[in-house]
């Protein structure tokens, strides 16, 4: 029996790339139908209305989206960390060439754009000293860095190599700054929340593309990556964010909160810590 489900990404995470073309998608019987966002709005807007089943995006959305009336659960950990990097246009080269600036973001009150905001004030900066503007999703803020239309922007694998390759500055790298930030998370909404048994078993696989992860040679885990759309050197920056477990750490869940506490932009309404996370999909696809 095959089981179908509907997923949208900003960019295909490594997990799912290894269990789709590690074959353990087709053995388990489970179609996922992947697709491309242009923003998070779009994802909460899709998860709300049933049009896609799960989603790949920032922890840190649910807190937002659930504060204003979504029901959408977190159900794994699919990154250990995210390996973004705040990139620069050329002639801004420093964090403090971004003061009067324009920065890309997806949303300026959700998502990356939180911890931007936070290490941007850690380095010296207040939000009166930039302004965030809603470019879209990574591959729209990539282009619009290229095209001089914002002056930095915080980018992933593989865009930030492609960036770098086209002589754009580092200005800080999330990893080395806050390396108990967690990455993206698997989340669903009520749809999704209502086909258990497919979640649980596409679960199942991404976990067993987990595993397949921390005992392959590196140099095949980078083929089938590269197999998958990866470059080598995002590969190789996707291999050490793997996750040690599907489980999201609590740690990285307190982190946003505090984040959001420093920054004064908790909103009412916003869940708990505690409910963030629904445990009971990947309780039943990965055996203790």
């Amino acid at each position: 029996m095959t089981v179908r489900l509907r997923q949208s990404v900003f960019v295909p995470p490594p997990l799912y790339v290894v269990a789709d073309q590690r074959g353990f998608l087709a053995e388990a019987g489970v179609e996922v139908e992947t697709t491309l966002t242009r923003s998070s709005d779009q994802q909460r807007a899709q998860l709300v209305a049933g049009d896609c089943d799960l989603a790949v995006t920032a922890i840190d959305n649910l807190i937002v989206w659930n504060a204003t009336g979504a029901s959408i659960r977190l159900l794994a950990q699919v990154e250990r960390t995210t390996p973004l990097h705040l990139l620069g246009r050329k002639g801004f080269d420093t964090i403090t060439a971004l003061r009067g600036a324009e920065l890309g973001v997806d949303a300026v009150d959700n998502g990356f754009a939180i911890v931007l905001r936070h290490l941007l004030r850690s380095h010296g900066l207040t939000s009166d000293d930039y302004t965030l503007t809603p470019v879209g999703g990574v591959r729209e803020r990539y282009d619009a860095l290229l095209a001089g239309a914002i002056a930095a922007t915080l980018l992933g694998p593989p865009l930030d190599e492609l960036a770098r390759g086209q002589g754009l500055p580092v200005l800080l790298a999330i990893g080395d700054e806050l390396p108990d930030y967690p990455g993206q998370g698997l989340v669903a909404g009520p749809a999704g929340l209502a086909s258990a048994e497919a979640i649980s078993t596409y679960l199942a696989c991404l976990d067993r593309a987990r595993h397949w992860l921390t005992t392959a040679e590196p140099a095949q885990a980078v083929d089938v990556l590269i197999r998958g759309g990866y470059t080598e050197l995002s590969a190789r920056a996707s291999l050490r964010s793997a996750p040690d477990s599907l489980t999201p750490a609590a740690a990285g869940l307190r982190r946003l909160y505090a984040i959001r506490a420093e920054l004064a932009m908790v909103p009412p309404g916003a869940p708990v810590v505690d409910e963030l996370f629904e445990p009971a999909p990947l309780t039943s696809a990965v055996s203790p």
